[in-house]
C-alpha cells in the first residue's frame, strides 16, 4: 500500500515533485506458518495457572486430586450402605418379635375393656400424690387408666394389684401394706414411676417401659425391649397423656 508521500525540491529549479514511497506489507504466509512468533514462545512464557505435568505431559496434580475424592466418596457410600443395612436388620428382629407378642406381664384382666375412656373417681388422690413426687397429675392418670381402668381391687393374673398394679415385691418395698387400699397403692405407684423417670433422665417411654417390662429388660435391650404388649402399653399412656394436654 502507498503511504505518505515524501516532498523533494530542485533549488535550482524551483520545481518539486512528490516521489512515492512503497512500504513491504506484512507477510501474510507468517499468519499461517509453523513457525510463527507464537511458536517461539518458551515454556516460562505460559500462564501461571498451567497445570503441573509429569516427564509423558500429562497432568499430575487434578488427576490426584480426582482419585482422592472418588476414594473419599467410596468410603462414605460404603458407611452409609452398613449404616442402612444395620438398620433394615433391627426393623425386621423388632418385627420378628413384636409378630411373635412375647409380652413381659400381661395387662390386669379386661382392664382395657373395662375402662377405655372411663371415669377417674380418684382424681383428688391422684393430684395430692403426683404434687407429692413431683409428677404430672395427667400423667398419672393415664397410667392408672391404662393398669386397672380406676378398678381398686384389679388383680392380673401375674398377681399384680390394685389402681397400678403393684407387684407384691414391689409393694413391701415400697411399703405398702394393703395394695387394695387406694391411698397406699397411688402413693407407692406414683412414688416407682418418679424413680424410674430419674433413672432414666426424665424419658416418659422408657420409664414407662420399665413400669411394665421391668427395670433389667430396658437395660438389656438399651431401650423400650421389643414386646408387643410393653410397646402398646406405652404408646397408649403416651397418646393418653398428649390428648390430655390438647384438653387442658
Amino acid at each position: 500500500m502507498i503511504s505518505s508521500p515524501s516532498q523533494s525540491s530542485d533549488a535550482s529549479q524551483g520545481v518539486s515533485w512528490t516521489l512515492p514511497v512503497a512500504r513491504r506489507p506484512w507477510p501474510l504466509e507468517l499468519l499461517d506458518s509453523e513457525t510463527s512468533a507464537w511458536s517461539d514462545l518458551g515454556a516460562d512464557t505460559l500462564p501461571s495457572s498451567a497445570p503441573a505435568v509429569n516427564s509423558q505431559g500429562q497432568a499430575c496434580a487434578p488427576a490426584q486430586n480426582l482419585t482422592s475424592l472418588i476414594a473419599q466418596l467410596s468410603r462414605q457410600l460404603r458407611s452409609i450402605e452398613q449404616t442402612f443395612i444395620g438398620a433394615l436388620r433391627d426393623l425386621a428382629m423388632r418385627a420378628q418379635s413384636v409378630a411373635g407378642d412375647n409380652s413381659a406381664r400381661p395387662p390386669a384382666a379386661n382392664a382395657p375393656a373395662r375402662q377405655a375412656n372411663g371415669s377417674n373417681p380418684y382424681d383428688g388422690l391422684i393430684r395430692r400424690s403426683a404434687a407429692q413426687h413431683d409428677l404430672d397429675p395427667a400423667l398419672l392418670t393415664a397410667v392408672i387408666r391404662q393398669e386397672s381402668g380406676f378398678d381398686a381391687s384389679a388383680r392380673s393374673s401375674a398377681g399384680a394389684m390394685g389402681l397400678m398394679q403393684l407387684m407384691p415385691g414391689t409393694a413391701k418395698s415400697l411399703g405398702v401394706t394393703d395394695a387394695y387400699d387406694p391411698a397406699q397403692n397411688v402413693e407407692g405407684g406414683a412414688k416407682m414411676l418418679r424413680g424410674l423417670i430419674d433413672r432414666y433422665g426424665g424419658k416418659l417411654d422408657l420409664a414407662l417401659a420399665a413400669y411394665n417390662a421391668g427395670s433389667g429388660a430396658v437395660d438389656r435391650y438399651h431401650g423400650v425391649p421389643p414386646y408387643a404388649e410393653t410397646r402398646r402399653y406405652v404408646r397408649a399412656i403416651l397418646d393418653d397423656y398428649k390428648a390430655s394436654a390438647l384438653r387442658a
